[in-house]
């Protein structure tokens, strides 16, 4: 497989995390970069929040791209979720069952589990309440967000997740000053079928240790006179309806100006711990390729992308990168794959409804 796999940090370049209606209208472009803190502001605004049938006006407030922020305290009081502020070290905590994120005033840099990552927008202190990104965060603690772009009125929805506990795997090392390698990887406990799960976790196992030999083939070849770095992450995009998809998230450095990105998606049935295709996600539709062809050209007309094509796009290919996202399949094309670098990874969400419909 064509391998696609991204850095540390995502400074989204186009749409903000809330502000856009419809998911497939999402502007994905982006670029990369690593960072641990910032002086980010936002101005203050109530928030029109509805949850379940209950609309509500809570405290928030937007950053100057448009990023929706909301106070710390609608989290405990209106979610039920678990929070905690350390005083000395600017910390905040949110808990719910399996899950425990830490985050730090005005740090993109997040924990989630004692796994760290880093994100493009920092929890932010303004006279003395702290607020924090709505969409990253609750997507992290298993929520659904929407947007209604007439009325302004933000909809969350509590997903029911998979009954499993994905626990982080770190491996780390420090070669020379300038050569290093950071993993990090889950993997499933507590699941039902543990056959599955095993065959999940062997196969998670496996794509680690692709990467570690991979990493120490290039060491051996240049030795330790070129810097060398290699970090793999992952994003958990999807866990539910037994069916498990997430992406590594991997950052290479050789010298230069910069270094590489990719993702590298895998979709999982925790029923049979096998690998999903895009054919099957796609409601083994025989004229999967087609329908998302179709989107890709009409995101990438809406999107003004057309006249960035480093060549024109014709088909996805047999092997394309995906992954699951709410109710569609993210299909995505890697670095210089078809804009310049400084676009990113291209992402095309697609309702997984118009396959289905197609049939």
């Amino acid at each position: 497989m064509k391998k696609n796999m991204p850095a540390l940090l995502k400074i989204t370049l186009a749409t903000a995390l809330l502000v856009a209606a419809s998911p497939a209208l999402l502007q994905q472009a982006s670029v990369y970069a690593q960072a641990e803190s910032t002086d980010f502001e936002i101005k203050l605004a109530p928030l029109n929040i509805q949850i379940e049938d209950q609309l509500l006006e809570v405290p928030g407030g937007k950053s100057v791209d448009g990023d929706t922020y909301v106070g710390l305290s609608f989290l405990s009081q209106k979610l039920g979720l678990t929070t905690a502020w350390d005083e000395a070290t600017k910390t905040v905590t949110v808990s719910a069952p399996n899950k425990k994120m830490s985050m730090m005033n005005q740090s993109t840099k997040y924990a989630m589990n004692g796994r760290e990552f880093y994100k493009p927008l920092p929890p932010v202190i303004v006279d003395g309440t702290t607020y924090l990104p709505l969409r990253l965060l609750l997507e992290q603690m298993g929520y659904q967000i929407g947007y209604n772009d007439q009325n302004h009125v933000v909809s969350i929805t509590k997903i029911q997740e998979n009954e499993l506990t994905l626990t982080n795997k770190s491996d780390s090392k420090k070669i020379t000053d300038n050569q290093s390698i950071t993993i990090n990887y889950p993997q499933i406990e507590g699941w039902a079928n543990s056959a599955a799960s095993t065959k999940i976790n062997a196969f998670i196992q496996s794509e680690i240790e692709k990467y570690k030999d991979a990493a120490n083939k290039e060491l051996s070849k240049n030795g330790n006179v070129y810097p060398y770095s290699l970090d793999v992450n992952y994003q958990i995009t999807y866990n539910q309806k037994h069916k498990l998809s997430l992406y590594f998230e991997v950052y290479t450095f050789t010298g230069g100006a910069h270094g590489s990105t990719s993702h590298d998606a895998h979709t999982f049935d925790l029923d049979t711990g096998n690998e999903l295709s895009l054919q099957q996600l796609t409601s083994n539709n025989t004229n999967y390729k087609t329908i998302i062809n179709q989107e890709i050209t009409k995101q990438l007309k809406e999107r003004q992308l057309e006249s960035d094509l480093l060549e024109p796009f014709e088909s996805i290919r047999d092997d394309q990168g995906f992954y699951l996202k709410d109710d569609t399949v993210v299909v995505y094309f890697g670095l210089y794959e078809y804009v310049p670098y400084v676009l990113g990874i291209l992402e095309f969400p697609i309702p997984l409804s118009a396959f289905a419909a197609a049939k």
